[in-house]
């Protein structure tokens, strides 16, 4: 039978008292099988650890459709278990709480109910590709904001209508990559772009300029629709949350954004805030392609009960941040200089990681299930961020392909390629799918770079590739003369407390750990950080007594600081480069508008 003839599943998502923060669910379905078991997943696409949302579940219960109720029992942290006949119709009820608000997370108060279906939503064993209609129970003035169709319209049709209660999801997959907003207060953008209708959807934006975001959105809509030839889609949206954080997560045909209201508030291009709402902006869209349609075939299909490790995530995130901010320079809303401040920026960020010397950016990726920020296991010593260095080695592989192609080719190409060997044809990508890209593109083997910067933890070759697009790197001590501890501390209910201690610093060979509290210095009490740098200032580098509290004990040690060992850096075109350098530099840095 045709999938679109198959029965739907119904789900129904609904509230009594939403500043109780707690979702009501329900979920009928036919039972394929006797003692039908239903699951929720322990993690999300997009974020790359277990969350086990079923610790949020509470209240679960069956019955028969219209009849009796029936057993069920929970058989593992995140599986329950149905004691009910094949062909039983049932009704299985729970309630989520949702007291979280982030890109990824849950949220439900008296202003707004916000979701992601993979925190929340059950699958029913053995029927993950059925069609599912989910019905939202919301206030009549409330509106409603997600990717899915509402069933109030003809299937394919471009919605005009922001209220309706029952949308229709092609499976459980897609019902839970598709972030839905209800509310009375949100505020929407829409323009046509590509053949595609585009809505910004703001909410608690208040106070907020969200009309001056319109235009620089399109043109970056513009620009990436163009490199890969058009948009994938009729309808997209991006769901905005005006709140205290920058964070973003990437859908089919949407994504969910969490922006910082004090960055936002009074903000002008050029400010902090406008470019950083730019550049999580132009990132997410990027997903569109890479990530949500170029796939890892490890991901291909996800299991959600489990970790999936890839080596390809640096490519998933470096290479759209890469994209994020090239989109601001390629659609003109970002000079050159911004654009190589923002990836001096960057490098620094790196070089100033000792990881980087001992993990390498493919290891990075595959080990992204451990970075619990829960459990710390000396981060800040011993991860980088494949992020943060996926960019950087995205940034120097396209130089290293203009170079080796003499500017014909770059990283562009292997987008397109990769785009239709495995976007357009939706077939996941091997994990050394991007290297063979690569190598099509450049026409021989780059087995070596890949080798050593990428699965290996060489120095990156920044000066030979940015020489050979006339750009020059200018190193400057940032500190110098001043001194330096190694020590990141935070202030904690009225106490100095150590945060993290860089190896082989001052810090470190005084004895210093995570969780110390700093008591004093010499013979002063140390009321905060500021504090604590006057302090040292006065003292010079002369060794000093400094009193710490750790496990309910006063200890002393001492404490030599040392000459601040960190860099600025500075990119800037070379006044000295050959005509071949300036025309690459030119066709690397160029803008479409």
């Amino acid at each position: 039978m045709a999938e679109s003839k198959r029965e739907a599943l119904r789900y129904r998502i609904g509230w009594t008292r939403p500043n109780d923060h707690l979702f009501d669910i329900r979920i009928e379905f036919t039972a394929g099988r006797r003692n039908p078991e239903l699951s929720l997943p322990v993690w999300r696409p997009g974020r790359y650890l277990r969350q086990n949302y079923a610790a949020n579940v509470r209240q679960w219960r069956a019955r028969i459709a219209g009849g009796p109720a029936l057993p069920m029992d929970k058989t593992e942290p995140s599986r329950w278990r149905v004691q009910a006949a094949r062909g039983d119709r049932i009704v299985v009820e729970y309630r989520f709480y949702a007291g979280v608000l982030d890109a990824g997370s849950s949220f439900l108060d008296e202003s707004e109910a916000y979701f992601n279906g993979s925190n929340l939503f059950m699958m029913v064993a053995l029927q993950r590709q059925r069609p599912i209609d989910m019905e939202i129970v919301h206030p009549a003035v409330w509106k409603v904001e997600t990717q899915l169709e509402s069933t109030d319209e003809p299937p394919g049709a471009v919605r005009r209508r922001a209220r309706g209660t029952t949308w229709r999801a092609r499976d459980f997959d897609h019902l839970i990559d598709s972030p839905t907003i209800a509310s009375p207060s949100l505020i929407t953008h829409a323009f046509e772009e590509s053949g595609a209708t585009i809505r910004l959807v703001f909410q608690s934006a208040e106070g907020i300029d969200t009309e001056q975001y319109v235009e620089p959105v399109r043109r970056m809509v513009r620009f990436q629709a163009a490199l890969f030839g058009g948009l994938p889609l009729r309808d997209y949206r991006f769901l905005y949350h005006v709140g205290d954080r920058w964070h973003g997560v990437e859908h089919e045909d949407s994504s969910s954004i969490m922006l910082r209201r004090d960055q936002l508030e009074g903000a002008r291009p050029g400010d902090e805030g406008y470019d950083h709402f730019l550049a999580i902006t132009a990132h997410e869209f990027f997903h569109l392609w890479n990530v949500k349609r170029i796939v890892p075939l490890k991901f291909t299909p996800y299991d959600y009960s489990a970790e999936t490790p890839s080596r390809l995530l640096w490519a998933m995130e470096g290479i759209t941040s890469y994209y994020g901010e090239r989109t601001l320079l390629r659609a003109g809303l970002w000079t050159m200089e911004r654009y190589l401040r923002h990836l001096a920026g960057e490098i620094q960020t790196l070089e100033s990681a000792p990881g980087r010397e001992f993990l390498s950016l493919a290891q990075a990726s595959f080990d992204g299930w451990l970075q619990d920020p829960a459990q710390m296991h000396d981060k800040s010593n011993a991860w980088i961020s494949f992020y943060n260095k996926g960019e950087i080695v995205s940034a120097l592989l396209d130089l290293e392909i203009r170079r080796q192609t003499r500017g014909r080719r770059s990283l562009d190409d292997v987008m397109r390629l990769l785009w239709q060997d495995y976007g357009r044809k939706r077939r996941g990508m091997p994990e050394d799918g991007i290297e063979r890209a690569v190598a099509k593109v450049v026409g021989k083997t780059v087995r070596r770079f890949f080798e050593r910067f990428i699965e290996g933890v060489q120095p990156l070759p920044y000066d030979e590739l940015l020489r050979s697009a006339g750009i020059e790197m200018v190193w400057k001590r940032r500190r110098a003369g001043e001194f330096w501890l190694g020590v990141i501390a935070e202030r904690r209910e009225g106490r100095l407390v150590v945060e993290s201690v860089v190896a082989g610093s001052p810090a470190s060979a005084a004895g210093l750990r995570p969780n110390d509290e700093i008591i004093a210095v010499g013979q002063r009490r140390i009321a905060s950080k500021n504090h604590l740098d006057r302090v040292l200032k006065n003292n010079g580098f002369k060794p000093v007594p400094i009193l710490l509290a750790r496990n309910r004990e006063i200890i002393q040690r001492e404490i030599a600081p040392a000459e601040d060992p960190s860099f600025s850096l500075e990119l800037r075109p070379r006044g000295k480069a050959t005509p071949a350098e300036e025309r690459r530099r030119r066709e690397w840095l160029e803008t479409d508008e």
